[in-house]
């Protein structure tokens, strides 16, 4: 676990922030094209998820108020695990095309995931 100093506003815990989601992304673009890639990375976008909420110094939440909150984010984000897996099947195109909407999946679940802590995180703006 790399050691990292406490953040002390919102614009840091953002920026942390986003260097999680960032991170994930990658991880998603790289590896996307792997058999069963999907449903691991679905599985880590829960990870993401507690990531973000701790950088913004939300340790403990209700993950179900964050499902509907993000409901069509998180719908969206097992839908296109789900399709991925079947573009999957198409050797070259089809591994590069999973590659690419898994980590747009990471990227977007982010960008909703950060907003939606940085304005429940009890840090001063």
């Amino acid at each position: 676990m790399e050691d990292v100093a406490p953040v002390r506003t919102r614009a840091e815990a953002a920026a942390r922030a986003r260097t999680i989601v960032d991170r994930w992304a990658k991880t998603a673009y790289l590896t996307g094209w792997i058999p069963g890639a999907a449903l691991a990375l679905t599985a880590a976008d829960a990870v993401m998820i507690r990531q973000v909420a701790a950088a913004f110094g939300i340790e403990v939440f209700d993950m179900e108020s964050v499902k509907a909150h993000l409901g069509g984010l998180l719908a969206s984000s097992v839908g296109g695990g789900l399709a991925s897996e079947v573009m999957g099947t198409i050797p070259v195109i089809g591994w590069i095309a999973k590659s690419v909407v898994l980590g747009l999946k990471a990227e977007g679940l982010g960008a909703g995931i950060i907003e939606y802590f940085r304005v429940r995180s009890p840090l001063p703006e």
